[in-house]
């Protein structure tokens, strides 16, 4: 046959919006595009279509991205759709397929319509776009509406569930803590505020296999726990330690999601402050307001860190080193009073000195130098004025309260651990059950299904094993908790010097002092240090005598005449 005699070969193009709507819409529009194709007198040769899928995207379409490809081949000669917004609902977007196919001489039509020419297109496609802004402008109305009256006006938030009515319905907006992941939310709330990093607390998470929040949605995801899903951004309110749900407080259109003109990626902006609507919903606290406070502080610490870094490469990729915690209590503290440069560390434990870094790496142009400082001189030293302070009868009080407070929170902890464990020990036990009921079943098993009947039973196994470690403690002050605190404070040196420590003592020690400027008396041949920050002041009321520490502006002399 000819090319004039034979049939014009036609592809068919349908698509459903979202998972809302019903996928058997696509096989209606096909139906309708097949009869209006018979009628015609066309062979259709291809059908492509994409499922729950926006209009508004186009290079992201599977179904459309073929098409395009094969428009360009010649495999067909008509592109037939029930409307012009089924192929886009984006003017550009239709613009350019529509010269795409006239390039390759392929005729678009539209059911009920007939053929397309650039001026119906344009009107066409002109009020596709007009629709989605406005079904964008009532959908945001409806959700504000439901903002303001503190139901939910979004997507589901980690650590809460749907409210049901008595029948068991879903009522919409409504939602309920989720005790599970509520204790999950905790557990990450504590750990971050005793020093732990996200990283450490996504690992933590992932080796005691509980699901995160982007599991079993859907979402191009992992399924696993990582350092942003905890951190997120504070500015944005995003991550689990920045949500201020978890202590009643819900906060919508803190940012606004469009697409960007040259990625087509989705992309969030952060609006104005007086453009956010924000809800008190005590009901749904899940975090006391003071372990908020404290990862609050701690964040704030973060930032002051990140602020003061300054990345001294090229690149500016150094400034990840000088964010790494501190090996040593007096970390980045210390430095040389004839240069002003920082003294570094070097010997082992015992001998462990502190040297001008400018005087041994560039030489006495720089910097003379002058002997080192021992760290077993200088930590006492710096710490005498803190010592002094905690054994004051106000103080102790201060300690035990917080102590108890402490054990109370361990066993809050442990209750909550032992919850997420249990949750997590049923769903293995329901689906070994269920795999087990499917095997039996089935006189032919598949090897996959065996499988994952081995993994489950493995991974449950091991949960059943680690639920005797599980002990809640009881709350109970020791007897001896002052005889305790006593020797805590009097070894309080030797105790911030233990590695294990060392790190976040040196983070707080960092928030209280400046910097620390080691001098060299060269007539008395000893050292003496001057402390330079919010510390000030205490020392000035509390230092000790025997350090002759009260002469002139704050300083103390130490070791004189003797080899430090």
């Amino acid at each position: 046959m000819t090319d004039a005699k034979r049939p014009l070969r036609v592809a068919l193009y349908a698509r459903y919006s979202t998972d809302m709507q019903n996928p058997l819409s696509v096989e209606d529009q096909f139906r309708i595009a097949e009869r209006y194709a018979q009628q015609q007198g066309w062979e259709v040769v291809e059908r492509f279509s994409d499922d729950a899928v926006s209009g508004a995207v186009s290079r992201d379409r599977p179904g459309f991205q073929r098409l395009s490809a094969d428009l360009a081949r010649g495999k067909f000669d008509v592109v037939l759709a029930e409307s012009v917004d089924r192929i886009s609902r984006d003017p550009e977007h239709m613009a350019g397929f529509y010269k795409n196919a006239l390039f390759n001489r392929v005729e678009l039509h539209i059911t009920g319509r007939g053929k397309m020419d650039a001026m119906t297109l344009n009107i066409l496609s002109m009020f596709a776009a007009v629709f989605l802004e406005e079904l964008a402008q009532k959908t945001r109305r409806g959700l504000e509406g439901r903002a303001q009256k503190g139901l939910s006006a979004g997507g589901k938030v980690y650590g809460y569930k749907q409210c049901k009515d008595e029948r068991g319905v879903p009522v919409k907006g409504a939602r309920d803590i989720d005790e599970v992941e509520a204790a999950v939310v905790r557990g990450i709330f504590r750990d971050y505020a005793a020093g732990q990093s996200p990283i450490a607390i996504a690992n933590r998470l992932n080796d005691e296999g509980i699901p995160s929040p982007s599991a079993e949605t859907g979402r191009r995801s992992s399924g696993r726990w990582k350092q942003n899903t905890i951190n997120g951004n504070r500015e944005r309110g995003t991550g689990i330690l920045n949500n201020e749900l978890y202590i009643g407080r819900q906060v919508w259109n803190r940012l606004t999601y469009m697409k960007h003109p040259q990625t087509e990626r989705r992309v969030s902006q952060l609006n104005p402050e007086n453009k956010w609507v924000i809800s008190e919903v005590p009901e749904l606290r899940i975090i006391d307001q003071e372990l908020w406070d404290e990862v609050k502080a701690r964040q704030d610490a973060q930032r002051k860190r990140v602020g003061k870094a300054e990345a001294k490469d090229r690149n500016k990729l150094s400034i990840g080193q000088s964010l790494r915690r501190r090996k040593y209590v007096l970390s980045g503290l210390l430095h040389c009073g004839l240069c002003g440069g920082k003294m570094t560390v070097a010997g082992s434990s015992k001998y462990r000195t502190y040297y001008c870094a400018n005087a041994k790496e560039m030489g006495p142009s720089v910097c003379t130098g002058f002997r080192g400082l021992r760290e077993t001189v200088a930590l006492p030293l710096v710490l005498s004025g803190l010592r002094t302070e905690l054994m004051k009868p106000a103080a102790y009080d201060r300690f035990r309260e917080r102590f108890k407070a402490k054990l109370a929170d361990s066993q809050e902890a442990a209750v909550d651990r032992l919850r997420v464990h249990d949750a997590r020990q049923r769903e293995l036990e329901t689906r070994q059950s269920n795999l087990v009921r499917v095997i039996e079943a089935k006189a032919d098993v598949p090897d996959v299904l065996l499988a994952r009947l081995t993994a489950v039973s493995a991974e449950l196994q091991q949960m059943q094993g680690k639920r005797a470690d599980l002990v809640v403690p009881e709350v109970e002050l020791p007897e001896d908790l002052p005889e305790l605190y006593r020797a805590m404070v009097a070894d309080l040196a030797t105790a911030l010097s233990d590695e294990s420590v060392a790190g976040r003592a040196a983070d707080e020690l960092h928030e209280l002092v400046d910097r620390v400027v080691v001098h060299w008396d060269e007539e008395a041949r000893g050292h003496w240090l001057s402390i330079e920050g919010s510390l000030l002041e205490m020392l000035r009321k509390s230092a000790p005598s025997k350090l002759d520490a009260m002469r002139g502006d704050i300083f103390a002399e130490v070791g004189c005449g003797s080899r430090i």
